[in-house]
């Protein structure tokens, strides 16, 4: 199963500063500063909010750039391209850059081929006045999109499989960009199988108010969907085989749009999808017996989907939930040659997600009973780890 990578968001100030030297540049040395240049944080950061992972070679993402602006005010036309992302945006188009794609070279370096207007070489050129301000916006994973009214797919590595659209707004418009996603979820009903790996790490990023002299442009991304993992924990000095798993839930939200530099974003209403999703496609695990020593239990432990575990990626509501409705996860396992078949329903109310976040579904079995904890290293809306029993 291919695993989507998140990057940390730390950039490395050597990096930046480096970039800016006249030696330094994503498509090999021979360029000045004259040339747009794009950094990213390649710092890996460990924690459970982050996933580990860094961008790959070769990874894409694309990029949106705007500054020069020119408006006619009561008959008089006024340059506003020296003026703030704020006070101009309104009148911006994309006139620098529109989708222009770029690939990760490695060391936090992001190079792109140029052969339009103002070209340095293969890169593009800055603007001759010194004064004038840029704003950048980019997103990953990128897609061939050449207007509103034709979204881009996404395709999966073996070229077949959908991982949902990416609709941008066009190159003509005015005012901060639109982004898009889409997920390729189709199931209509709860007993619709959903495949597992469909859905990309979406990721954006943006930077404005840029001049010239600032340098490398760098691209911080951030997380717009929250992730799922989980994982079985056998408490019974007997081993345990877990003979199906699965997450189901009806309403997930489908597609989100967000606009320029909003750090939230809302989901598209009527685009919702719902089914089941199979957490072990290839079949049953058995988790080892707990270990008791002088009373004292240690479980034993197993993750599902083994070294590179089983990732669900949701899109989030305002209140930081991925439907309206309840969501169910139903085990059926075999202890001491006897099949217990358990669901669990209603997923607590009040428990709420960020993006950008990982959380660990932990399954603890318990004689024939078993305990769901969900955990995070980010501060839950109710304060802490959430327990939900079921019998």
């Amino acid at each position: 199963m291919k695993r989507y990578k998140y990057i940390g968001l730390l950039l490395l100030a050597g990096l930046a500063a480096a970039c800016q030297k006249e030696t330094v540049a994503p498509a090999g040395a021979g360029y000045s500063t004259e040339a747009i240049l794009f950094t990213t944080p390649y710092t890996v950061s460990k924690s459970a909010a982050m996933r580990d992972g860094v961008f790959y070679e070769g990874d894409k993402v694309g990029v949106l750039g705007y500054s020069k602006v020119t408006y006619t005010a009561n008959g008089v036309e006024v340059d506003a391209s020296t003026s703030l992302w704020d006070a101009k945006k309104e009148w911006a188009k994309p006139e620098v850059f529109y989708n222009q794609e770029l690939t990760y070279k490695g060391n936090g370096v992001l190079s792109y081929n140029y052969s339009g207007d103002n070209a340095v070489g293969t890169l593009r050129g800055w603007y001759n006045e010194p004064d004038y301000t840029y704003a950048f916006f980019a997103y990953y994973p990128y897609v061939n999109v050449n207007s509103y009214y034709n979204p881009g797919t996404i395709t999966a590595e073996d070229g077949r499989t959908s991982m949902g659209t990416i609709r941008l707004s066009d190159e003509d418009d005015t005012g901060a960009p639109t982004f898009t996603y889409t997920m390729p979820h189709e199931g209509g009903d709860t007993d619709v199988s959903l495949d597992l790996d469909v859905v990309p790490d979406v990721m954006l990023a943006y930077t404005v108010n840029h001049r010239h002299s600032d340098g490398a442009v760098a691209l911080n991304f951030r997380h717009m969907l929250c992730a799922f993992e989980f994982e079985v924990n056998n408490y019974n000095t007997y081993p345990v085989t877990i003979n199906s798993l699965q997450f189901s839930g009806e309403d997930f939200y489908k597609s989100f749009t967000i606009t320029g530099q909003e750090q939230d974003y809302t989901p598209n209403d009527g685009e919702r999808y719902s089914g089941y999703f199979n957490l072990l496609p290839n079949g049953a695990i058995t988790c080892e017996a707990a270990t008791d020593e002088d009373g004292n239990i240690t479980p034993s432990n197993v993750k599902v989907g083994g070294s590179d575990p089983i990732d669900l990626l949701f899109i989030l509501d305002a209140d930081g939930k991925i439907t309206e409705n309840a969501c169910t996860v139903t085990v059926n396992m075999t202890a001491e040659g006897v099949e217990q078949n358990q669901t669990t329903q209603n997923l607590e109310d009040n428990m709420s997600f960020a993006p950008g976040t990982r959380s660990i579904f932990s399954i603890n079995i318990i004689g024939n009973n078993f305990l769901i904890q969900v955990r995070t290293l980010e501060n839950w809306s109710d304060g802490g780890d959430s327990n939900i029993y079921f019998d």
